[in-house]
C-alpha cells in the first residue's frame, strides 16, 4: 500500500501512538499525533487531514466532544473513534464514521483507511 492519505491521531497514550506509528507509516500513510482535543483541533484549522483517529478519554476534551467540533468544521473528513470500552454508538451519535474498539491491531486501522472499509 502506498498512498498519500493524510491521517491524525488523537490520543495521550505514548505506548499506542507508538504501535500507531510504526504501523501507519510501514503501509505509507502520512501520520500526524496529537495528545488532546485542543491540540488537534488547532491543527486542523490548519491541515487537511482525509482521516481523524480520536481516542475517548483524554485530557482537556474528550474524543466525542472533539468528534462534535471536527464535524462541526468538515462533513469530509472521515473520523473514527476508539476506546477500549463500547462507545461506538456515541462517537457515532457525535458524528464519528465509524469505532473501534481497543485493543485492536494497527493492520485492522490500515485496512479500514485503505480499504475503505468505514461505515457511511
Amino acid at each position: 500500500m502506498c498512498n498519500e492519505q493524510k491521517v491524525l491521531i488523537v490520543d495521550d497514550n505514548a505506548e499506542l501512538i507508538n504501535i500507531l506509528r510504526y504501523g501507519l507509516d510501514s503501509y505509507g500513510f502520512h501520520v500526524t499525533f496529537c495528545e488532546t482535543g485542543t491540540e488537534a483541533l488547532n491543527l486542523a484549522m490548519n491541515v487537511d487531514f482525509d482521516y481523524v483517529i480520536i481516542d475517548y478519554q483524554m485530557p482537556q476534551m474528550n474524543g466525542i466532544e472533539l468528534t462534535k467540533r471536527l464535524r462541526e468544521r468538515s462533513s469530509r473528513v472521515v473520523i473514527i473513534g476508539m476506546s477500549a470500552d463500547d462507545l461506538g454508538i456515541e462517537f457515532l451519535n457525535a458524528g464519528a464514521n465509524d469505532f473501534l474498539q481497543k485493543p485492536f491491531v494497527p493492520y485492522r486501522l490500515a485496512m479500514m483507511i485503505d480499504g475503505g472499509d468505514i461505515l457511511t
